[in-house]
């Protein structure tokens, strides 16, 4: 009974998409923007045409791979094309729904993985033939594959979101390493904040037999890593096709399109959080040491998102 009023807020979900989709296909008849070129692209796979590419494109082909599926209808139209992100941007709902459901009830799960797959600019792309849906679906996925420790699927998830877009690579090595950090804390590896933890991994790793385990944990991921690591160096690069307006160069400003966005959404969640922690620090519930691991950890932070935003080129569309 309780699972049904889940299955209530995903029939809201899907069928306010089903009708956004047959706005789109009844409004916008031709492709949009670049999807000429995935549309030609996948049109060319469905007939069978697998040595053809087409040189604007910079993206792997793994959404025209998933995309074969339609030719079992009849033939890749642009309708049906665009139907395929329609019904990944379902899974995607019972993706993000079961990421939450682990500490949430599911009424709230459900609503939370409502509001969130409703974000527009997610929402959006459910309605196109862009990539960012399979491949956002692929991150999440191979989240929720190494929470439940299946490490090996995880990697083969995260690989195929690499096969979506290259710069998922980042996450699948984002995943890898909180699933090395998640078994070091449950193997009392680590504990507290970051400071101590450091402290405490530094004695840990004086000792070889103890973290191989940890070690194959992340094995899947790295593997990941390591092949695409093979793939830039065979290519020359990190874009397929047309590499001269793809170059990677420093993009400072996406860092705070991002934080800008981030704090507009969040917004609601964070000023109640910061209410909490004022009242913790008022009221002498947070020491000076546990203030330290806060610091400490925004710093990380900030440096992770230099690197993985600040470092990247313009946003990539597609």
């Amino acid at each position: 009974m309780v699972e049904l009023t889940a299955a209530a807020v995903f029939g809201v979900y899907a069928i306010a998409s089903a009708l956004v989709l047959q706005l789109v296909n009844t409004e916008v008849r031709t492709p949009y923007m670049d999807e000429q070129f995935h549309i030609r692209q996948a049109q060319w796979y469905c007939m069978g045409a697998f040595n053809k590419w087409d040189p604007k494109l910079t993206t792997p082909p793994g959404l025209y791979i998933v995309s074969l599926a339609v030719r079992t209808m009849g033939a890749c139209t642009l309708d049906r094309l665009r139907a395929v992100n329609c019904v990944l941007g379902c899974i995607l709902f019972w993706t993000v729904y079961a990421l939450i459901r682990q500490n949430t009830r599911p009424f709230r799960a459900a609503i939370k993985a409502l509001t969130l797959c409703m974000l527009p600019t997610s929402f959006f792309f459910a309605h196109v033939y862009y990539t960012d849906i399979a491949s956002l679906l692929c991150v999440l996925l191979a989240q929720l594959l190494s929470v439940h420790k299946r490490h090996v699927w995880a990697g083969v998830v995260g690989g195929a979101g690499v096969w979506m877009r290259q710069t998922n690579v980042v996450w699948v090595a984002l995943v890898g390493g909180a699933a090395v950090e998640r078994w070091m804390r449950e193997n009392g590896v680590v504990s507290g904040g970051l400071v101590q933890s450091v402290g405490q991994l530094v004695q840990w790793m004086k000792s070889p037999r103890r973290w191989r385990e940890a070690v194959w944990v992340a094995v899947p991921y790295a593997f990941v890593v390591m092949a695409f690591g093979v793939f830039v160096r065979v290519n020359g690069g990190i874009v397929l096709g047309d590499k001269s307006n793809h170059q990677a160069g420093v993009h400072v400003p996406q860092m705070f399109y991002f934080y800008a966005f981030t704090a507009a959404m969040a917004a609601p969640t964070v000023l109640a959080e910061a209410q909490r922690y004022t009242h913790a620090v008022t009221s002498r519930q947070v020491t000076c040491f546990e203030m330290a691991n806060y610091a400490l950890e925004t710093v990380y932070a900030n440096l992770y998102l230099y690197l993985t935003l600040g470092l990247c080129s313009a946003p990539q569309w597609g």
